[in-house]
This record gives structure tokens, sequence and C-alpha cells, in this order.
């Protein structure tokens, strides 16, 4: 295999593979061999103090195995530009370019928008648009569908990540957040349907009429309809 053309940089714990394979198709996915090595670096600890960072990217969380099941499934057309929120190792983004969608990912951490490129070259997909972002200074850009998996684990993040969405969710545009069943899914509902018009979505796609502290679900955020 020809590998990307992309330089990324040593990290605690060194760098692995992992195959995953998602409706049929296998992706082979370089990412962090040892993610809690991340926990003892200075420089961490340091972003941690400053900032309360913490290198959640570096993990392939579960929830983003079921969400990438299921992504071929969502409400806006194939060849759709669409935001991933959160990307990580970019799973599910990685799972929607080979739909057809046109995605840019996007991260807090610039190391994981640089693992995401890095992966959809190593699988034979376009490389794609990265973007580092900061919810708590949203840029005035805005995307017809937004998806997004495990952003929701952090009760201080809920207002941040709804005003990424209320600024970069275009008018008429849909977004996906799947969540694993936390303990602030709840507080989370609540505060998304002060501004959004939301459905609660299992992972089978059915719709539920409560979110859920325990079982995988979507959230899915549309603009309310005009009167």
């Amino acid at each position: 295999m020809t590998m990307p053309e992309i330089a990324l940089p040593s990290i605690p714990g060194g760098w692995g593979s992992e195959i995953v394979s998602v409706g049929g198709r296998t992706l082979d996915l370089w990412l962090p061999k040892k993610p809690d090595a991340f926990l003892d670096d200075p420089e961490v600890i340091e972003a941690n103090r400053r900032d309360d960072y913490m290198p959640y990217w570096a993990t392939l969380w579960p929830g983003a195995k079921i969400m990438a099941h299921v992504i071929d499934r969502a409400p806006w057309p194939r060849e759709t530009e669409l935001l991933e929120l959160g990307a990580g190792v970019g799973l599910v983004g990685l799972v929607a370019q080979t739909l057809g969608t046109r995605v840019v990912f996007s991260d807090y951490d610039p190391v994981a928008v640089q693992v995401c490129r890095y992966n959809a070259i190593r699988n034979q997909l376009p490389d794609p648009e990265g973007l580092t972002l900061d919810w708590r200074n949203p840029p005035a850009r805005q995307f017809p569908a937004i998806v997004g998996c495990e952003v929701t684990y952090d009760p201080k993040l809920h207002e941040p990540l709804l005003q990424t969405l209320a600024t970069m969710l275009s008018s008429g545009g849909v977004c996906w957040l799947g969540d694993p069943g936390r303990y602030w899914s709840k507080q989370f509902f609540q505060l998304a349907s002060q501004t959004f018009q939301v459905r609660i979505l299992d992972r089978d796609l059915r719709v539920s009429s409560f979110p859920s502290d325990r079982d995988f679900q979507i959230f899915e955020l549309r603009w309310p309809e005009k009167n």
C-alpha cells in the first residue's frame, strides 16, 4: 500500500491499526495504540490544567462503531456536504465518504484532524477537508448535514455544542448526534429542545419518546418549521 503523504507526529504509546468492518466495507484505521498513555504526557497535563482538555479523540469509542453502521440510513442525500464534529480518528465520516458524501472532518485537536485525513487516504478515499474547530468559537460557515458521535458526554460542553450547531447548521438542515445513553442525555435533550426540533432514534432508527441513560440513541436535530 502507498502510504499517505501526511506526516503524523510521534505520540505517547505510539501508533497502531485496527480493522473495522461496516456493512460489507472494511476500513483499516490508523489510531493511537495506547490512548491512556496520553494521560501521563506533560503537554496533555498542562493543556488539561489550562483548558480542561482531554485527548478523547485518541479512543475509538463503541458508539462510533454503532453510528458507522447506521450512517447509510441518514436522511440527507449521499452527495451532501457533511460536517463531522469531534471526528476523532474518523470512522463515521470515513463510512460516509464510501457512500459518496463530501465530508469535512473537524475536531478540537489538530492531530485528530490530521489522522482523519490520513485514514481517508489510507483507505483509498479522497483526501478530505479538515477543520480544527473550537465549539466556543465556531466559524461563520454552514452545512446542510452535521454528524457527531459521543460528543454529549460533558454537560459543560452542551451549550457550546448547541451554539456551534445553531451557527453551522443551515436552514432546512439536519444533525445526527450519536449518544451511548450517558447520564447527561436527558439534560442535553431538554436543552437542545429549546432551540431545535429534536427526535430520539434508537439504533434501529425507531423513534423513542424519551432519552435513554443506558442504550445507544441518536438525537436528530432540525430547525423548527416556520408558521
